[in-house]
């Protein structure tokens, strides 16, 4: 028995052979049939494939304004000032004009290409997570497959316990239904291993649908280009500067003193007195 008084449970093998080794399996392959198949549908740049300089020189101006907030302590005084009035100076700084780059509300409005891509997308994991949620409910609902090796909380029970309606069960047991949805989000690392950007992720997906009524971001997650231009400003117009190596030279001479203090100073030998003669 439990500590909690709760009885120990024995799992049949015919639960590993039957339930636990073929779930795994078909999650897997779920993930590698959607996998490609969301890749056949999506093209390949939905933007339209053109390259555009100004919008990647506003990247990595934003890039670098956040460089230098964060290192602006390893700067001179005038460094910093020549730096910051590169971004935030009046009617010549880069955070004064307007930005090339499109928010995505404009990209949408422009490219309709980019909203039926994120429908393909959507779709592509949409559609086979539905159809593999249903397989596990119809084929292996209602199996304990194992339990968690350290002790949870009963807020845990709903989570690991899906498809079981058993009160008196122990929470570090799960079932077969929990177990689908752990190993559904849990393989997303080893997906990244192998298709590496391309990686078809649910989570983001779900950031993504969240993303499309929120205010100030597009339907893909973006901030509006000009509102992050402001903000980058504002920050560093805030920006308190304070020099992280002022009396560097001291420190560095302290612990120079405080290593060679540790050792031993070669010392000369001291000569013996000679005895006169009388």
């Amino acid at each position: 028995m439990s500590s909690q008084g709760q009885m120990d449970l024995v799992l049949d093998r015919d639960v590993r052979d039957w339930v636990l080794v073929p779930l795994t399996i078909s999650i897997f392959l779920m993930m590698l049939i959607r996998q490609y198949v969301t890749q056949v549908f999506l093209s390949s740049n939905p933007s339209g494939g053109v390259f555009n300089p100004k919008e990647f020189r506003e990247k990595q101006i934003m890039a670098r304004a956040g460089l230098l907030k964060q290192t602006c302590g390893y700067l001179s005084d005038s460094a910093f000032k020549a730096r910051k009035a590169f971004f935030i100076a009046k009617d010549t700084g880069a955070f004064h004009k307007k930005p090339e780059q499109k928010s995505a509300q404009d990209q949408l409005m422009n490219n309709p290409d980019v909203m039926t891509d994120m429908m393909k997308k959507n779709l592509g994991g949409l559609v086979p997570q539905l159809a593999m949620g249903g397989f596990v409910s119809y084929f292996f609902s209602g199996f304990i497959m194992g339990r968690i090796p350290f002790p949870l909380s009963p807020s845990f029970r709903i989570m690991l316990q899906r498809g079981v309606d058993l009160p008196s069960l122990d929470v570090t047991y799960f079932t077969s239904l929990s177990y689908y949805i752990l190993l559904l989000f849990g393989l997303n690392g080893t997906f990244r291993l192998i298709f590496r950007e391309n990686t078809v992720d649910e989570s983001q997906m779900m950031r993504q649908q969240m993303a499309m009524g929120g205010g100030g971001m597009g339907p893909m997650g973006a901030p509006d280009p000009a509102k992050a231009f402001e903000a980058e400003r504002h920050a560093l117009e805030m920006l308190d500067y304070k020099w992280k190596l002022d009396g560097i030279e001291q420190q560095a001479a302290a612990v120079m003193q405080q290593q060679l203090g540790g050792q031993p100073k070669h010392q000369t030998p001291r000569k013996s007195p000679r005895l006169k003669s009388a």
